[in-house]
């Protein structure tokens, strides 16, 4: 939101910082700098005023509102440097979190899925053995006593129904195996989006190193300025 009103320290402030980029200080970029605020012709009055107060400073006094407004000038660029960081930290840190979570949760869920295949297997074996020894038993039986046929159809559609459970394992252990399949490609997912997020945090550390030369670059641009300043007031 603009401010509802503007000094000449405001106004000195912003045409500082136009002349240290090398623009030209005219009334609209000054208002321009200043986010817009203040009427022109307020601004121009304000400027008219610096010119004259300008004329009649002494080479000290120069250097001293000089100095001032480097240092008002660093703290604003610092101010707006640091703001654009803990804004892009921020963004990047909530990225990670929820790319954390999500990994998190596909790792208990492939945990859990990794230990009911293991179970179901068991079950399986288990009941596999079981089967193979009623076979067993039902051959040795219809060897020793032909007599019990009736004994043999029963066995035998005991078999098929353990034939069936088998199928319906089987069945299970499959689907199982295609959940596992569809967790760990989700997690290799994830670690793809982790990468992504330390590229972002790559791209994020650049960009603070151009902030810190972009900044570099404004102060020496206003040491030399004010090198200059006594000159040209002689």
């Amino acid at each position: 939101m603009a401010r509802s009103g503007i000094n000449r320290a405001d106004v000195q402030a912003a045409r500082m910082a136009l002349i240290a980029r090398g623009e030209n200080p005219s009334i609209d970029a000054v208002r321009i700098e200043m986010g817009n605020t203040g009427s022109k012709s307020t601004i121009h009055r304000l400027m008219r005023e610096l010119d004259a107060s300008e004329s009649e400073l002494t080479p000290l006094q120069i250097d001293a509102e000089l100095n001032s407004l480097v240092t008002r000038l660093g703290e604003r660029l610092r101010g707006q440097a640091q703001a654009r960081v803990d804004e892009a930290q921020a963004r990047l840190d909530a990225e990670k979190k929820q790319l954390q979570d999500t990994l998190s949760s596909v790792e208990r869920r492939l945990a859990d899925l990794i230990e009911r295949h293991a179970a179901q297997t068991t079950k399986l074996g288990t009941q596999t053995a079981t089967l193979l020894n009623t076979q067993e038993a039902l051959q040795t039986q219809q060897k020793e006593n032909a007599r019990l046929t009736q004994g043999a159809q029963d066995s035998a559609s005991r078999l098929e129904d353990k034939d069936e459970q088998i199928r319906t394992l089987k069945e299970h252990h499959l689907q199982a195996h295609t959940q596992c399949a569809l967790l760990q490609e989700r997690l290799h997912n994830a670690q793809i989006e982790n990468d992504k997020l330390q590229e972002r945090l790559t791209e994020r550390d650049q960009q603070n190193r151009v902030l810190e030369l972009i900044l570099i670059k404004t102060e020496v641009a206003l040491e030399n300025l004010r090198a200059a300043q006594p000159a040209t007031a002689t």
